[in-house]
């Protein structure tokens, strides 16, 4: 599966090294991490991963929703695998439901561990990097204080405009979207990992603003 992940991604594209393949292997490291502890089938969990951004370059060219686009997606590959063809519905479930928007979380086990293996993935040192390589895409700034006429909270949909703001930074996002992040996770294991994460990416943005105020 990952190969066919790997080739799915180089064939459609991908925005850039925060959703590239690196991502995919480190959210499958995750979210298996997770299974061990809390159950659930995992190879359901394991396809769930590996297919679970493969339609973000036709959102970004063509629109729409990329979990549900990449189930979609996703179902297509598997029917043409080996994979048992029982657990792809389970399999699509798990991608359409691993977006962060609205109060819904997902509604299976399987949906609930690829929930916060992605969204642990976008914390910690990895989620400061991430951000930062976004950062280059948009030509941000490495640091800004959130413009007044940014009200909070923001729908996580929104944020794809904002990033084009000439006063647009990684500080900026990890507010938005990052600030409450870890008490969103849906497993006890989840939990603890994203609260370690948020801690080390919180006290790097805390000394990023004390640096740039020449405070340190």
């Amino acid at each position: 599966m990952l190969n066919t992940a790997e080739a799915t991604l180089q064939r459609e594209g991908t925005l850039d090294a925060s959703h590239d393949f690196d991502h995919i292997a480190r959210t499958l490291a995750l979210a298996e991490t997770i299974q061990r502890h809390e159950g659930g089938n995992l190879p359901t969990i394991q396809a769930a991963v590996v297919f679970h951004d493969i339609g973000q370059e036709r959102e970004r060219k063509e629109g729409g929703d990329h979990a549900l686009i990449g189930a979609e997606m996703a179902a297509e590959l598997l029917r043409a695998s080996q994979f048992p063809q029982e657990l792809i519905p389970a399999v699509q479930q798990a991608i359409r439901e691993h977006r962060m928007t609205g109060k819904s979380r997902p509604g299976t086990l399987e949906g609930q561990i690829l929930y916060d293996a992605d969204k642990i993935d976008c914390l910690g040192a990895i989620g400061i990097a991430r951000l930062y390589t976004i950062t280059g895409r948009y030509n941000q700034k490495i640091y800004s204080e959130l413009p007044p006429e940014i009200v909070e909270p923001v729908d996580p949909l929104t944020v794809r405009e904002l990033r084009r703001r000439p006063d647009y930074s990684p500080s900026i996002e990890f507010r938005l979207l990052f600030d409450e992040l870890h008490k969103h996770m849906t497993t006890a294991t989840g939990r603890i990992l994203s609260e370690e994460r948020y801690t080390y990416m919180a006290d790097f943005f805390l000394r990023l603003q004390r640096e740039v105020k020449g405070e340190l």
